[in-house]
């Protein structure tokens, strides 16, 4: 019976350190899958609601995720409110049923599987000095903090990186983000992802920041030649982490507009 999926494995089992404070550990650390491809592919078929009540962790959404073929677009809605680039996202229940989406739209399809299945979900974000950002999750469990980039699940993405392994040799040459990663403290793993972006010679974030809110509604932005602001709505619930100590990079929590509320 095949319980594997992608590059993630339902029954492999390791720890690997990658930076102070940080592991490298299998998508099934937070619960293994009672399912086969053959059980999840049925489960594709069902409407929305019975759907839900079959995922019951992590591994088991990953599953649906990559055989429902969850595909890759830009679909956020822009608004250019005050000289701000505000982008709008899909709901949970709207990315499941659309099955295709941005970065925010995959984060917020795990949240409508997962959301109530662990101690705490929600969005682990960050910004670059390009005026560009990314949305991923985390999720805290126990004493610790587990970090998954959903764009990378996707199937598409698997080529990009390799099998879990828990071998260092194997991180360095592939897309790191395709992993889970947990840290009890979320700031290590901020250095550890800027350490990641460094050595792939990219743009490194200026700010991490995470959500508490069941999903992401919106993002925003505004660039002024090297001065950059990221908007974040309080209804969202977000919560610095890191950001470098440049004084025109900034980040900012704001009430959403109201020109976006109705939208």
């Amino acid at each position: 019976m095949d319980k594997d999926v992608g590059n993630y494995f339902y029954q492999i089992a390791f720890e690997t350190q990658v930076y102070n404070g940080v592991y490298w550990v299998p998508v099934n650390s937070l619960g293994k899958t009672r399912y086969t491809s053959a059980d999840i592919l049925e489960i594709c078929k069902m409407p929305l609601e019975n759907k839900k009540s079959k995922i019951s962790n992590l591994y088991e959404a990953i599953q649906l995720f990559q055989i429902s073929g969850f595909k890759g677009v830009l679909d956020n809605k822009d608004f250019y409110i005050n000289g701000v680039h505000w982008q709008t996202h899909k709901g949970p229940e709207e990315a499941v049923l659309s099955n295709e989406g941005c970065c925010a739209t995959d984060t917020n399809w795990l949240a409508y599987f997962i959301g109530d299945k662990y101690e705490k979900v929600g969005s682990f974000c960050y910004g670059n000095t390009d005026g560009n950002g990314h949305i991923t999750t985390y999720i805290k469990q126990s004493e610790y903090y587990y970090f998954i980039d959903m764009m990378m699940c996707r199937k598409d993405s698997q080529e990009y990186f390799c099998q879990e392994s828990g071998r260092l040799d194997d991180l360095k040459n592939v897309e790191w983000a395709g992993f889970l990663f947990k840290s009890k403290n979320p700031v290590d793993f901020c250095r550890f992802c800027m350490e990641q972006f460094r050595f792939k010679q990219r743009d490194v974030p200026y700010c991490f920041y995470m959500r508490d809110a069941r999903y992401v509604t919106a993002t925003a932005a505004l660039k002024n030649g090297n001065e950059i602001a990221f908007y974040v709505p309080t209804c969202d619930k977000p919560h610095l982490v890191y950001k470098d100590a440049i004084e025109y990079h900034r980040f900012l929590k704001v009430a959403l507009p109201v020109q976006l509320q109705t939208k």
